[in-house]
């Protein structure tokens, strides 16, 4: 009988480490900030490459999640060295997604640092990007510069003709909304009862399909989607346009809700 017990045992015991073999692990700030310190594991950032390149963790490297097929070359050739994965926060799920990749793959100490990069940034950690040419050349109060009419609203565009200028919103969107905008929360249904900004709806943008139902966006106004960080709105909003849907702009903002009392931050120009 005791023998029959201790193979029992023996076997749970494996199937414990087998199935923690299978997954990823979350970790926080502090043990993340400790094998950084230890240079003992790469760290991979799962956002797009555009966030990659704003800022990101010293030495980590960038493999998107939806490009892991092709960047997956440039993985450890071994599979017991460790990996931490991160993305924009515990509201992002892309490093989730990413590390799933990697336990796939057969690597056996993935990670994911849930707080991600935004806590790394609060916590002034070493960092990474790419400098601004005109960086601490403008001075003052912010004045956008590129006015615009679309579906009747009066708006200025941002650096790039699909999104609208990220600055000068963050300043307007929280007080009196531009006549003739609709504000479209793209996010998941949960996410967006748990808040949003004071006029929005809801129309969800499944990242996985590339979809999203253009007959819930206003023929009339100016559409403007909004996502946790500016990532998904910055999709969704391309593959739109390329089914010749043009009053649509994306709001390139990192935005934070409890009920509808958000905090908004415009999200820097690489």
């Amino acid at each position: 009988m005791k023998y029959i017990l201790k193979v029992l045992i023996s076997l749970s015991l494996l199937i414990g480490i087998s199935y923690a073999a299978d997954k990823a692990t979350e970790i926080e700030f502090k043990k993340a900030k400790g094998m950084f310190q230890a240079k003992s594991a790469l760290f991979i950032d799962a956002r797009p490459e555009k966030l990659y390149k704003k800022g990101t963790i010293l030495g980590a490297i960038n493999i998107p999640y939806k490009k892991f097929n092709r960047m997956k070359k440039f993985l450890p050739a071994n599979k017991k060295a460790k990996i931490v994965t991160f993305c924009n926060g515990k509201k992002c799920d892309l490093s989730h997604k990413l590390a799933d990749k990697l336990v796939e793959l057969g690597y056996q100490k993935v990670m994911i640092y849930v707080d991600g990069y935004p806590q790394w940034k609060k916590e002034d950690m070493p960092q990474m990007g790419l400098l601004r040419k005109d960086a601490n050349v403008k001075k003052g109060p912010y004045k956008p510069t590129k006015p615009a009419s679309i579906a009747n609203a009066k708006i200025y565009l941002g650096k790039e003709d699909t999104m609208i200028d990220q600055f000068w919103f963050a300043s307007v969107v929280t007080k009196e909304l531009p006549k003739n905008i609709q504000l479209i929360d793209i996010r998941k249904k949960e996410q967006f009862d748990e808040g949003h900004l004071e006029g929005a709806i809801n129309v969800r943008w499944d990242a996985e399909k590339q979809t999203i139902d253009t007959s819930k966006l206003a023929k009339d106004k100016l559409n403007v989607l909004y996502c946790n960080t500016g990532m998904q709105s910055l999709e969704a909003t391309q593959v739109i346009r390329q089914m010749g849907v043009k009053n649509v702009l994306y709001f390139d903002a990192v935005v934070n809700c409890k009920g509808t009392k958000c905090e908004v931050t415009a999200n820097e120009d690489i």
